[in-house]
């Protein structure tokens, strides 16, 4: 074989093995404390040095639901989501129209406030917020934990949909106003429809950041409306670690879902367009 080649095969095969060696150790850096939630929620036994437990079983999962309220801090949990998709799409759609579509003096600024609470600590601006819901008498309300929510999501929210609705094709709005379609017509019939992928990848962002939300809803929950969480955390409080873990699985589930979904939809053909159906 020629010299030449063999050293180009073999740099390249060089290459290939640093390339999944990093690969593999971005792997187990990333899904290493997923592994070791997982183990310590089915794992019996597993304490000191030991490379795996014992025995395997549900029984951390059995005292999950004994030991706590578990249907109905799931329930609390899936609602408060949901009450804050509703919030956010309220608000931050109308405003990302504005961004996105209207010429504003003060974009930048208003640009900034939007992403003004992502931008400070959690937990200042947590303290804050339980000061003004405890005044309201909003702690310890579904909506209030939404509302509390909503100031961390409505950012993702305006940032997707500012973006979708400059990409929109404004003649094809236009003409909807030429077939004589009201503002509100052409806006339901028209912008929502061609809109609808960054809706879905909004929606998606908000639900996940919700449901995992923990100072927020920390600062504002109540008997009434503990999270799944904030059930973690108690748990963990109460030296019952193995139940924490049976909790964080069962919290994972929802996001696995939804990442499975995404990465269903990532074709080949479209990785430089996005995301299909998203």
């Amino acid at each position: 074989m020629n010299p030449i080649i063999h050293s180009i095969r073999a740099v390249r095969t060089g290459k290939k093995v640093v390339m999944y060696a990093f690969l593999l150790g971005f792997a187990l850096f990333i899904l290493s404390p997923f592994a070791v939630i997982i183990v310590s929620a089915f794992g019996e036994g597993w304490f000191g040095a030991r490379w795996l437990p014992e025995s395997w079983g549900i029984r951390w999962f059995q005292w999950a639901f004994q030991m706590t309220n578990l249907m109905q801090v799931t329930m609390n949990s899936f609602m408060i989501a949901a009450l804050t998709i509703v919030i956010s799409l309220l608000i931050g759609v109308p405003t990302a129209w504005a961004i996105g579509k209207r010429k504003l003096r003060a974009k930048e600024l208003l640009i900034a406030l939007i992403l003004l609470p992502r931008m400070i600590p959690e937990l200042t601006y947590a303290l804050g917020t339980a000061k003004i819901f405890y005044t309201l008498d909003l702690i310890n309300t579904h909506f209030g934990v939404a509302l509390a929510h909503s100031t961390i999501t409505i950012p993702y929210v305006v940032l997707i949909m500012s973006a979708t609705f400059e990409a929109l094709e404004q003649r094809v709005i236009d003409a909807g106003g030429v077939c004589g379609a009201n503002w509100f017509q052409r806006f339901l019939y028209l912008v929502i429809p061609m809109s609808m992928p960054g809706i879905l990848a909004a929606v998606i962002f908000v639900f996940v950041t919700s449901f995992n939300e923990f100072t927020l809803s920390m600062m504002t929950y109540g008997p009434q409306t503990v999270t799944l969480p904030i059930q973690t955390y108690l748990s963990i409080g109460d030296g019952y670690k193995e139940v924490a873990s049976a909790i964080s699985v069962i919290l994972l589930i929802p996001s696995i879902l939804i990442l499975g979904v995404i990465v269903k939809q990532i074709k080949p053909e479209n990785l430089s367009g996005g995301v299909k159906g998203l």
